[in-house]
């Protein structure tokens, strides 16, 4: 399982994070923590649930960032002004635009176009209605068109 989707669950978590480092960490997290609830598998669809672990993991790391920031401000504004150097000096608008797009807009285009997945392997993949994962694509790619 390992070999077969470990470099689709880390090309989902890089694009979200931008580290290569935390990317690598969080993918073999994933991995640990389908291993820890194997009994609860479904064998039939191991890659949306591969990619729930994902978004959980994620979700995690991004509640975890809030509230040290929310504990040290001086660390917040440091963090602040690199991201924003970062963000200007990135050679690759794509990727900087893709960063700006809501949480579940970069989900979709994430998997749709960088993972190559189908509507509905998207929509299994998110938990969403194949119909609604079309609407978040057709206004994602809006938006990037404007961003772009």
């Amino acid at each position: 399982m390992y070999d077969t989707y470990a470099d689709d669950i880390f090309r989902y978590l890089f694009v979200h994070v931008r580290d290569r480092e935390l990317a690598e960490d969080m993918t073999a997290d994933t991995f640990t923590r389908a291993w820890k609830s194997i009994d609860k598998f479904d064998f039939s669809q191991p890659r949306p649930w591969l990619y729930k672990i994902a978004r959980n993991i994620l979700t995690d790391h991004w509640r975890r960032k809030k509230t040290e920031a929310m504990g040290d401000q001086e660390t917040v504004s440091d963090v602040d002004i690199t991201q924003e150097v970062e963000r200007r000096l990135d050679k690759q608008r794509v990727r900087g635009a893709l960063n700006q797009l809501p949480e579940p807009m970069k989900s979709v285009v994430t998997l749709r176009f960088l993972s190559g997945y189908s509507a509905k392997q998207t929509a299994d993949s998110l938990g969403l209605s194949e119909a609604n994962v079309r609407v978040i694509q057709y206004r994602a790619l809006k938006r990037l068109k404007g961003l772009l």
